[in-house]
């Protein structure tokens, strides 16, 4: 018949630290106070550098993406949570999202930043159903739909004041 697959990477025990470090933001979610502010904060440097738009931004914005389930996956394992506080990987990526189409600049960076946390600490919505889930898809996609709203409410507001 066929051969059974298997998943060299899984069992690298320098596959899981660097997962790991990828999951707390390189030492970001360890922060004893607010480590998802402390997670979103890491993003801005990133947001800086890429400008917000072009093959730069798409492009890390998508490694993150790919990145996020698999580190959250083995950070959760790691410390045997469900939802662990250390793994910020996903609030990088949601202000990462949520930043998308919107050029550097510190009010922007400003405005966008307290509009994410408000929403990814405020969970409504289907952001409130996702995080009612368990596993890492749902730790991450929450803050995923944060970002989205992060950036529709952050848009709307330039219009209403343009």
């Amino acid at each position: 018949m066929g051969t059974v697959q298997v998943n060299r990477f899984r069992g690298n025990p320098w596959t899981r630290r660097g997962l790991r470090a990828v999951a707390t933001g390189f030492g970001a979610g360890y922060c004893p106070v607010a480590p998802g502010t402390a997670g979103t904060l890491v993003c801005l440097p990133l947001w800086y550098l890429t400008g917000g738009a072009g093959p730069a931004h798409f492009l890390l914005l998508g490694a993150l993406l790919l990145l996020s389930v698999p580190a959250a996956r083995e950070e959760m394992a790691a410390t045997g949570e469900k939802d662990p506080t250390s793994v910020v990987i996903d609030e990088i990526a949601g202000m990462l999202l949520a930043s998308t189409g919107i050029p550097w600049s510190v009010p922007h960076a400003l405005g966008l930043f307290l509009l994410f946390r408000l929403f990814d600490v405020f969970k409504v919505g289907p952001a409130a159903w996702i995080d009612a889930k368990e596993g890492p898809v749902p730790v991450v996609a929450d803050d995923l739909v944060a970002g989205v709203y992060a950036a529709l409410a952050y848009r709307g507001i330039e219009w209403l004041i343009a």
